[in-house]
This record gives C-alpha cells, sequence and structure tokens, in this order.
C-alpha cells in the first residue's frame, strides 16, 4: 500500500508531518526576524558613517571657499601699479629679499 501503515490515510499523515513542521517554521520565522533587525541596524550605521562623511566633506569645501575669498581680498587690495618700470623693481627687490634668506 504505497508505503502507509496500516489504518494511516494520507490526509491524516499529512497533517502529523505539517504539524511537526509548525515548530521547525517558527524558529525559522524568528531567525528570519532576528536578520531584518541586524540589517537595519547596519543600515542605519552605515547611513549614519556616510551622512558624517558627506558633512565633513562640506564643511572642508566651505572652508576652502573662505580661505579663496580671503586670498582674492588680498589680491585686489594691493595696489599693482600700471608702470612696468616699476613692476620690475619690485620683482628685482623680491627676488634679492629672498636671495638674502
Amino acid at each position: 500500500m504505497h508505503g502507509l501503515q496500516d489504518g494511516v490515510d494520507l490526509p491524516t499523515m499529512v497533517r502529523e508531518v505539517w504539524a511537526g513542521l509548525g515548530g521547525l517554521m517558527f524558529i525559522f520565522a524568528k531567525i528570519k526576524l532576528y536578520l531584518y533587525a541586524a540589517g537595519a541596524v547596519l543600515i542605519a550605521v552605515a547611513g549614519a558613517y556616510f551622512r558624517g562623511r558627506s558633512d565633513e566633506a562640506a564643511v572642508e569645501n566651505e572652508r576652502e571657499l573662505n580661505e579663496y575669498v580671503e586670498t582674492r581680498k588680498r589680491m585686489d587690495a594691493v595696489d599693482s601699479g600700471s608702470d612696468p618700470d616699476d613692476a620690475r623693481a619690485w620683482l628685482r627687490a623680491r627676488q634679492q629679499s629672498e636671495r638674502d634668506l
């Protein structure tokens, strides 16, 4: 008789097997829940890390822009003079002062 014991029909056997799997399915459901929780924590930590790096890059970029603005102000404040002879004299004096170092 197809491997069934006497007096046990197929629907009864299926119900018994399914009932035995109920505990196993509960364990799989718990493991799946823990994996989802661990994944959510991992995603939160990674998000915080990358957000911090992004904020740090923005602060660095702002600092560099502020330095550029200050440098540009100093450059604009310098009287460059329009006379080429004055410019050559200034370059000679600068070159001489660098040699004296």
